[in-house]
């Protein structure tokens, strides 16, 4: 590859900051050019949510990745939703950037986006539902999709 073909990137559909160099959201990147893209911004940790849909991210070794598979429309459960605020917890001490996707980067992406904010900072699940649908409108599809930011913040309350 010369230099120049090295340098192409482009971000993956409906890339957006979260929170500026903690949490990016996104449509699953699908080239190597989007991945490319996501270590230009200084994306450490890629997060998967759609078990239809996985980056090419063996061609990046120095990228971590993990995998939360929730299927299509549907909401995640706590336990779900915490082994992603664990992944974040893990990259926010260690100051690595995260993305997280599904397919189109709108329900599934939504949803950890808005967990994210209540988790990290202390946002109402209303407040981060409506922050979240400002920034990627479209985000958080369903009516179980909003019910899960609620379920993990009355977890968050119990523990």
């Amino acid at each position: 590859m010369s230099g120049i073909e090295e340098e192409v990137v482009h971000p993956p559909y409906n890339f957006t900051w979260i929170v500026k160099d903690e949490l990016a959201a996104m449509a699953c990147p699908k080239t190597l050019f989007n991945i490319r893209f996501l270590k230009k911004e200084g994306i450490k940790h890629l997060v998967t949510l759609s078990p239809e849909s996985a980056p090419p991210i063996r061609t990046f070794s120095d990228l971590k990745w993990t995998e939360i598979p929730i299927e299509d429309l549907s909401p995640p459960s706590v336990s779900q939703i915490k082994k992603f605020i664990d992944v974040c917890l893990k990259c926010k001490t260690e100051e690595q950037p995260v993305g997280v996707h599904c397919r189109l980067g709108q329900g599934r992406t939504g949803v950890m986006a808005a967990c994210f904010l209540v988790h990290f900072y202390d946002h109402s699940p209303e407040q981060a539902i409506t922050n979240v649908r400002l920034m990627r409108p479209g985000s958080i599809e369903t009516y179980q999709q909003e019910k899960a930011v609620f379920k993990y913040c009355d977890y968050l309350r119990s523990v």
